[in-house]
């Protein structure tokens, strides 16, 4: 008999989205799975949703439903605690898995006990209404020369997240010898990784796996965590500080904020939320005085400018 897969299943307001993921499990060719989806809160009808589409499954489901939390790391906890399989892969009810996706990394892991994950860098952009957006895209490790785990490590520091932990497929004892999520953080993903890549680095007779299949369907939509800029600078700052706390911060960390700081000048970032981003660190609030200073610099010149040209004077501007 085939080993078992367990997928770990997180949901939140994902009525629209949470019937395609599930039927995307239902299509993977490896036949010995279950499913395990842990709704967090819904206010929708998610677990309205959830429920009927179970019932069509080939697969032994579980349903648990409780309070919002908001904490993904202790969710996914939550869903790993009750998984039987040998074999563990996480999703959120918003994404999909593609065709094979399972069974094309189950056949590696199975034949060599030393490897602690498979993953695969290929995934495909989808809207809301699952059309594809994107049709071949690469995640950020793939532009990175990868021959051993130090190498991994390195290129999750550079990159800031060298591949979504969704969809890839790990060896359970591998996640529960790193202590599984780390429920005390804000990430989730990029924890979970970077504890793998030190277990092996200190465990030299472990692999892995990382390969360039499509695997998964990402779906871009308004919720997308990814999308809320304060979670994703808190996520990095603990990140950093706990596990490359000697170092300074990654380069893109820097190109991030730059960007965060010009959406606030488009008015897509509010006053409160930028002040709330410029609050978590005095790294940011230094880069943010020199932001506004380029920038006031950048004004006086082309009102210069201007004047020179046309004897005018540029309006000044309310942000920044």
């Amino acid at each position: 008999m085939p080993q078992l897969c367990s997928v770990i299943c997180l949901a939140y307001n994902h009525e629209r989205f949470a019937a395609a993921a599930l039927q995307s499990i239902y299509e993977q060719e490896w036949p010995n799975i279950e499913i395990i989806v842990l709704d967090d809160g819904s206010i929708d009808s998610t677990v309205e949703v959830v429920r009927e589409k179970l019932k069509e499954s080939p697969f032994p489901v579980k349903l648990t439903t409780q309070s919002n939390t908001g904490n993904v790391p202790q969710n996914f906890n939550r869903g790993l605690s009750q998984a039987t399989g040998s074999f563990v892969m996480f999703l959120s009810l918003d994404d999909m898995l593609l065709p094979g996706c399972i069974e094309s990394r189950m056949q590696l892991l199975e034949t060599d006990v030393r490897v602690v994950f498979a993953a695969d860098v290929g995934y495909q952009e989808i809207n809301e209404n699952g059309a594809v957006i994107g049709a071949e895209g690469q995640m950020p490790v793939a532009t990175h020369q990868i021959s051993d785990a130090a190498a991994l490590l390195e290129a999750e520091y550079e990159t800031i997240g060298t591949f979504y932990i969704q969809g890839q497929i790990f060896r359970r004892d591998a996640v529960y010898a790193v202590g599984g999520f780390d429920e005390g953080m804000t990430g989730d993903d990029i924890v979970l990784r970077t504890k793998l890549f030190y277990h092996l680095i200190a465990n030299p007779e472990l692999r892995f796996s990382l390969g360039k299949r499509m695997v998964l369907g990402y779906r871009r939509h308004d919720g997308n965590l990814h999308r809320r800029f304060h979670r994703q600078f808190r996520t990095v700052i603990e990140w950093k500080k706990k596990f490359f706390p000697d170092r300074t911060y990654p380069k893109k960390f820097f190109s991030w904020l730059e960007n965060c700081f010009q959406e606030y000048v488009r008015g897509n970032v509010s006053e409160e939320e930028l002040a709330n981003i410029v609050a978590l660190d005095p790294l940011i609030a230094e880069v943010y005085k020199e932001f506004r200073s380029r920038r006031k610099t950048r004004r006086r010149l082309f009102r210069k400018r201007l004047t020179s040209l046309f004897g005018l004077v540029g309006t000044r501007t309310q942000k920044g």
